[in-house]
């Protein structure tokens, strides 16, 4: 982990660098898929979506902790955003489009005055600072 500073910019700009956007995607996808058959399946999204702590509360404490059940709800209709055909699985542009529109949501919550975060290593938060600060030094 790792303290950054963005804003909306930084990530819009990620977005707009069509072929560094979608080869970091690419990327993300791939190791995703550990079965290596070109799709997600539920378990393999839902794993990656675990990382993510969409309920975390506070710093990686959970105040809420929800049942099984409630867990099971919340993946599978996070898996069904990104499963935009509702054949079972997501490929790759499914997933490119879903991760974009996600990119896009941050953005826009974070809007234009920077802000200072907490990134982890390898997330596109991380991924699109490193490339707005590799951007700046060739500039």
């Amino acid at each position: 982990m790792s303290v950054e500073i963005l804003d909306a910019s930084t990530i819009c700009n990620f977005i707009n660098d069509t072929e560094f956007f979608t080869k970091s995607i690419a990327d993300r996808f791939s190791t995703i898929d550990s079965n290596h058959d070109g799709l997600l399946s539920y378990t393999e999204l839902a794993s990656e979506l675990k990382k993510l702590r969409v309920i975390e509360t506070h710093f990686g404490i959970d105040d809420i902790v929800p049942s099984n059940d409630e867990l099971g709800q919340l993946y599978q209709g996070l898996f069904a955003r990104f499963d935009h055909d509702g054949n079972g699985s997501v490929d790759l542009e499914e997933y490119k489009l879903e991760m974009r529109e996600v990119m896009l949501s941050i953005a826009s919550g974070l809007g234009f005055l920077p802000v200072q975060m907490v990134l982890e290593e390898g997330s596109f938060l991380k991924i699109a600072v490193e490339r707005e600060m590799a951007a700046k030094v060739h500039a």
